[in-house]
């Protein structure tokens, strides 16, 4: 009704004021099974159908406001019978609590939350946002560890337009392809508070980044780079972080990735990349747990000290891509893989499937926890 609601009326008002909005969204319903190696004869079967919403609003051609709600019912047995699973989807992001939950029992689970909710204002080479918003300081296309204010897994694939922070964000643009901008993440205490500042710019065909803060605890420095080896695309990102509670001493830690991609003129899409985390180990490794806590940090984008990773996807016809992924850790040789295809059954309706298979022993960051198959219907407006 919400959802029916918000569309009827913004649809009226378009029509009055068709420059100064723009309302758009989908509809998914994600079916999952999970087959838990301990106990294969048990599957788990679980049921999300989720809502975006995206609302935007055009006063001035100098300001932009954005609200963006992300409504799920889940229902099944990740509800019913995995311990913690609604406290881990019940956590709201922010210093802002935008989370509802509007409907539980032992079996489903239904909450609405706000992750966008800001202004944009622009005057000559400023642009200046306050609220809830997405600060991507991310160029690699795996792993992000110049990515501070919003870390987060690859495993959380669904949550393509991941969360956002409550901040203040100021930009002043320095030429056609270079920026400089300072941001502070609004928290409680300010242990939990981040700022930093990054500056952007071009040569030699490749964009750079620098940038240095203060995520949380640590203090942070790190750079960034994108461009092209031969034909390749070719990124990375590095980040060294040091509490600031103890800078006597040599506890600091390094995240670095790098990788290339290509597409070849029949579709063929292949992309590979590496990461580097000092923080992780290289035996005895704690292993992926898919329903704890997702990383808050770039210092936990993998709980191995060495990973690969490689994808490849191509067109086999224009309504049907296949894909493959594996990420793989160099120390205990265990491997995350995924295979994938994607129907596109209309302009703005996708089928896909995606599967999750953990081949690893005890001990490793890919253990074999038990596999997953996701099948999704995508239905955008």
């Amino acid at each position: 009704m919400f959802t029916l609601f918000i569309f009827s009326t913004t649809k009226q008002t378009q029509a009055q004021e068709p420059t100064k909005f723009e309302f758009k969204g989908y509809i998914k319903d994600i079916q999952n099974v999970f087959i838990p190696k301990s106990d294969s004869l048990y599957w788990f079967s679980d049921n999300t159908i989720e809502n975006r919403l995206q609302l935007k609003y055009y006063p001035k051609n100098w300001l932009t406001a954005d609200f963006q709600v992300r409504n799920r019912f889940m229902y099944g047995d990740f509800v019913k019978s995995i311990p913690g699973y609604k406290d881990y989807i019940n956590q709201h992001i922010g210093y802002f609590d935008m989370l509802v939950p509007w409907g539980s029992n032992k079996s489903f689970l239904a909450l609405s939350e706000i992750d966008r909710l800001n202004v944009m204002m622009n005057f000559d080479k400023w642009q200046i946002t306050l609220g809830r918003q997405r600060v991507n300081w991310g160029i690699d296309l795996i792993w992000n560890p110049n990515d501070i204010f919003n870390a987060y897994s690859y495993f959380n694939f669904e949550y393509v337009e991941r969360p956002g922070i409550d901040a203040v964000s100021i930009k002043y643009y320095t030429g056609i392809t270079s920026f400089a901008e300072v941001v502070y993440q609004v928290e409680k205490n300010y242990d939990k508070t981040s700022y930093a500042g990054l500056y952007r710019f071009n040569t030699h065909a490749y964009d750079i980044q620098f940038l240095a803060g203060k995520m949380k605890t640590d203090l942070v420095a790190g750079l960034g780079w994108s461009g092209k080896f031969g034909q390749a695309a070719f990124r990375g990102e590095t980040s060294y972080f040091r509490s600031y509670k103890s800078l006597s001493d040599s506890t600091g830690i390094l995240v670095s990735s790098i990788s290339m991609d290509y597409s070849f003129p029949n579709t063929l899409y292949l992309q590979g990349g590496f990461l580097f985390n000092s923080n992780g180990a290289t035996k005895n490794i704690a292993s992926l747990d898919l329903f704890g806590q997702q990383p808050t940090s770039p210092k936990t984008l993998s709980k191995g000290k060495y990973n690969l990773f490689a994808q490849s996807s191509v067109q086999l016809t224009p309504l049907i891509t296949p894909g493959f992924a594996v990420m793989f850790n160099l120390s205990d040789y265990s491997a995350f893989v995924s295979p994938s295809v994607t129907l596109s059954v209309a302009e703005n309706f996708d089928f896909s499937t995606v599967g999750m298979l953990f081949l690893g022993k005890e001990n490793t960051e890919y253990k074999n926890i038990g596999q997953m198959v996701y099948v999704k219907f995508n239905w955008s407006f």
